[in-house]
């Protein structure tokens, strides 16, 4: 990838670019987010929830309409009587020891969890399912994704501030989505050191200048600067105006992509491919997360959706979709734990989902197809309040959705009078106020959520 190609892609040369009003920048911001990092994960293709949060298993392993492949008495409780549940490992994984296991995550992280079960997205449709889930609204479309919303409300002037590696990525407008994985790297030193003529990576690159003389530079830079400036004051079109003040805000983006560089280079991974043996998915989420952190830490960005796919299991479910959901935890396990030695821990708001869940009985291949009804998970920190080990939501034996009593949160039975149906809308409704842009216009008059607005975190 070119450098040119990689300001495209990063919509850092605003060229080309749409913008709607919501975004318009002041000319010149300066970034003054000090909110949290938030990581969302997710989970493509739809995953099963009773194959880990919402377990249920079988009294008779001869039920042709038994929902898992486990006996319900073998459902493992979290540490000290934990409401939370998982689903252990399915009989021919017991003895695999290349695979991670779910009581290692559970053990270690249940106080920080806030599992939501029962979770209605409404849909069998992959669009719609990762439409409704990452953005709260499942019928009306361009509605921006969480990250995306929480970028540019809150941290409009970030560089990068809102980076997606895949899934549902719409910004509504109100930033610009940008790609950064590994191989994205390459480019973002060409940007971040613009005067090395060969590997931008190299601090021993050739120079079009050399680095000890700066008066070539400054007087190129000057010149592009009010080149600029005077296309901006003569500009009467706002659409055309704001792009322009987009194009001066990126030239101040490399100073923090040298910082992003810096710190990856300071902040080597702290896991290599070699330690997660056969299991080079779960690298790669880990891999997402450590320039995750390195871009919220520089200050280039304010909210990261990383992607893992796989979990559309047609057949064969059990031998892949296990497998899958240990993959995840790894991950971010691995994530969390380099957090913490960033001294990052408690600067994270995590939330991992999926398009939807899957049926409640095996198919003929011994798959298991689409189901609306899911669950989500939400780990954060002591600013935001999210209080752990707990479970809202919950389903039936035939893993059909409950609803929620609004004051208690209790689950109820469906269709109990008062109660809410527990969908994305209604938890998004509660993140955006976590994340303190339930106020902000885009929210309240652009892409307002018609839900119900419960206490979710507190």
């Amino acid at each position: 990838m070119k450098r040119r190609d990689f300001l495209k892609l990063s919509g850092i040369l605003g060229a080309g670019a749409s913008f709607s009003l919501p975004s318009m920048q002041v000319f010149g911001a300066v970034d003054n987010y000090t909110g949290p990092l938030w990581l969302i994960i997710n989970a493509d293709g739809g995953w099963d929830p009773t194959s880990l949060f919402d377990p249920k298993g079988y009294t008779d392993p001869a039920d042709p309409n038994r929902l898992n492949n486990y006996p319900s008495s073998s459902i493992i409780q979290a540490p000290n009587n934990s409401p939370l549940r998982y689903a252990p490992p399915p009989d021919s994984f017991l003895t695999n020891t290349t695979l991670y296991n779910a009581k290692t995550f559970y053990d270690k992280y249940y106080q920080k969890m806030l599992v939501f079960n029962g979770v209605d997205t409404r849909t069998n449709s992959h669009e719609d399912g990762q439409r409704h889930s990452w953005s709260g609204e499942m019928s009306r479309l361009g509605f921006p994704s969480i990250g995306a919303l929480i970028a540019g409300v809150a941290a409009p002037a970030r560089p990068m501030s809102y980076i997606t590696n895949g899934g549902y990525a719409n910004t509504g407008g109100l930033t610009v989505a940008s790609r950064m994985k590994s191989y994205d790297l390459a480019p973002l030193y060409e940007v971040a050191y613009p005067n090395r003529s060969q590997d931008a990576s190299s601090s021993g690159s050739q120079s079009y200048f050399p680095e000890g003389v700066t008066a070539a530079r400054s007087l190129i830079k000057a010149a592009s600067d009010a080149r600029t400036q005077s296309l901006y004051d003569a500009q009467r079109l706002l659409r055309l105006k704001e792009t322009l003040g987009k194009l001066r805000e990126s030239r101040s983006g490399p100073s923090s992509f040298a910082a992003m560089t810096n710190n990856l280079a300071t902040n080597i991974r702290s896991r290599t491919q070699a330690s997660f043996p056969g299991r080079y998915v779960a690298y790669e989420l880990y891999d997402q997360g450590h320039i995750a952190l390195a871009a919220y830490q520089s200050g280039v960005a304010a909210a990261v959706q990383l992607e893992i796919g796989g979990f559309d299991t047609h057949s064969n479910h059990d031998a892949t979709h296990y497998p899958r959901l240990m993959d995840l935890l790894s991950g971010l396990d691995a994530i969390l734990s380099e957090a913490e030695t960033r001294g990052l821990a408690d600067k994270l708001v995590v939330i991992v989902g999926s398009d939807f869940g899957r049926t409640n009985i095996y198919n003929a291949d011994n798959g298991k197809d689409h189901w609306p009804i899911t669950s989500m998970m939400v780990m954060g920190n002591s600013a935001q309040t999210i209080r752990g080990n707990r479970v809202i939501g919950a389903t039936t034996a035939t893993h059909n959705a409950m609803w929620i009593n609004p004051t208690t949160l209790a689950a109820v039975p469906a269709n109990t009078a008062g109660a809410v149906r527990l969908t994305p809308g209604v938890i998004h409704q509660s993140l955006r106020r976590l994340a303190g842009v339930d106020t902000a216009l885009a929210a309240t008059t652009t892409f307002p959520l018609t839900v119900p607005a419960l206490s979710l975190f507190a």
